[in-house]
Parts: structure tokens; sequence; C-alpha cells
């Protein structure tokens, strides 16, 4: 008997065009719109899914596995509609695209790209001595698979590597790790302090008044996790002193509002929620993992753990 997976996404039908290479013993069907899945949502025994309609969930009474297509998974971990006897697991494959987008705006702003361009448009010959990255010190805020693949990359280029993490045991690629309580001991030793938290009762707004006024001058914000885990407008208090710089990637309010403050800073660079943009390739590639371990009865990997959020 073959196993029945519901795809519910709007790139559903690429998923299902990657899947059904993969395992064509496996029964899919893909969905973007909620009357495209009823007549299969009562049999699915797996969900793939970034986020589904509740009403569509409720019918869900075969569900076996829920996997997300996301990292964050803040908006779903707390659905009763989704019982804790069921595993939930998430998509980690982001941590090396999110590592990339960190180094090209770092490597933008110390190799003094601006000017270059500047130049070029005036056909002006003048070089600058750049910074290094290398001695440098990355203060990075969550220390899970994507701040992973940040401190491993930093660590190729010759930095000091700092982390926040709950439980501050020793992580590979990073040379101290600090507890949350111990945050106002970390950030001042950063030039680059990097936010890759997850959304939780405990992260949101994380970094407040206090705490950014701790960074270094001219050192520079990275927020690649969620928006709501900054005071936007205590960042935009301090962005506005002209002591740092910043590199958003996310914001309490998505879209980013047109009246926002942040779109006429010189010292912030914004872009649309792009750090780690869903590749159906490689989330399909760790979904056939884990759907191989679940076949064989097999413990599932990338668990999301219901009490911590993430």
């Amino acid at each position: 008997m073959k196993h029945k997976l519901l795809i519910y996404h709007k790139d559903a039908k690429l998923y299902e065009e990657i899947l059904s290479k993969r395992l064509p013993h496996l029964e899919i069907c893909s969905a973007s719109q909620p009357e495209k899945a009823i007549p299969f949502i009562k049999e699915a025994e797996i969900l793939l899914t970034w986020g589904i309609p509740d009403e569509l969930l409720k019918e869900a009474e075969n569900l076996t596995w829920f996997a997300s297509l996301g990292a964050g998974n803040e908006h779903l971990v707390n659905n009763p509609l989704i019982p804790k006897s069921i595993p939930f697991t998430k998509a980690t494959v982001y941590g090396e695209m999110m590592a990339e987008y960190v180094f090209a705006y770092l490597l933008y702003f110390l190799r003094d790209l601006p000017k270059y361009f500047r130049s070029q448009k005036k056909r002006v010959w003048e070089q600058t001595r750049p910074e290094r990255l290398r001695g440098k010190t990355m203060g990075i805020l969550g220390l899970g698979s994507i701040g992973k693949e940040i401190a491993e990359r930093g660590k190729q280029f010759g930095m000091n590597i700092l982390g926040v993490k709950r439980n501050p045991e020793s992580v590979e690629h990073v040379d101290q790790v600090f507890c949350p309580k111990d945050l106002e001991k970390m950030i001042p030793l950063a030039d680059i302090l990097v936010n890759t938290l997850p959304l939780t009762k405990e992260t949101y707004r994380f970094l407040g008044e206090r705490e950014l006024r701790l960074m270094k001058e001219g050192a520079i914000l990275f927020n690649i996790g969620r928006g709501k885990t900054v005071d936007q407008n205590a960042l935009i208090k301090n962005l506005k002193a002209g002591s740092i710089r910043a590199v958003l990637d996310v914001f309490e309010e998505e879209p980013l509002p047109p009246e926002s403050e942040l779109w006429d800073l010189e010292n912030v660079i914004i872009t649309p929620h792009v750090s780690g943009i869903n590749l159906p390739e490689e989330i399909c590639e760790e979904f056939i993992r884990n759907y191989e371990r679940w076949v064989r009865g097999k413990p599932l990997m990338n668990l999301v753990d219901r009490e911590k959020g993430y």
C-alpha cells in the first residue's frame, strides 16, 4: 500500500515534480489552494507545508508526520490541531545560503565596494586600503544549524567567533559561548553581530535599547532570524545616531511599510526576507532522507522541540 503525502504550498507542483521522480512509491497530492487539498486531506499521512489553513488541518485524520518547509515555525508549534504525539520536523537547509548572505554584505562593507561603484561611474582611479575579516570578532546570537554554518565560514576567514546559546556548551568553530544573561559581556566585543534567533516568548525584542547601546562604534548588525527579536524603534534610534550599521532582512512588520524610516537611512541595507529563500531541490533532498527513516520506523531528524518553540 502506498503512503500518502499532501504538499500544500504556493510552489507545491514543483515539489511534487521533484519528489515523484525520487519516491515513485509515494502517493503525492500537491495543492496551493484549499479546494485542491480537500479530496486528499483525510487520507494524508504526511503533510509537507509552510502553513496550512486550520479548516484543512482539522480534517487530517490520518496524519502521522508534519513536515515543515521552514526553519522558523513559531506560527505552527502551538497549533492544537497538530497533536504533540505527531512528529513535527523543520527544514535545516538554509544555513549555507544564509551564511553566504552574511559574508556577501560583510565584504561589501569591508572592501568598500560602494566607493568603487561610485568611482567607476565618475571614471576615477583611486585606491584605498581595505579592512580585513581576519582578526575581526563576530558575535552570533543563536547557534542552531544557521548559526553554526556562519561560525564555520567566519573561522575560514580567520575571524574570532563568539556565540550566545540557551545552554552554553562548547560548539565547533566557536571560540567562546555565552548564555543569554551574559549578553552584555559579549556584545561590546563584537565587530559584527549576527542575529539568527527564532521567535519565542524568550527572544521577543531580545535586542532592545540597552543591548544595542552596547555595540561597538562602527559595528555591523545583521538581522536574518526574525524581525520581532529586535526592538525596531530602538534600532532606528541607534542607527540615526550613526554609531552602528545594519543589514536587515527581517522586520517587525513585513513587507516593511513604505513610510518606515529605515528605508532612508544611509547606514542600512534592506533586503526583502531573502537571506534564506526556499530552494525546492535542497528541501526535497532533506525530506527524502527523513522519509527513508520514517518508512523504516527510525527516529526522524530535525525534530521541532514544541516546548522551546524551535
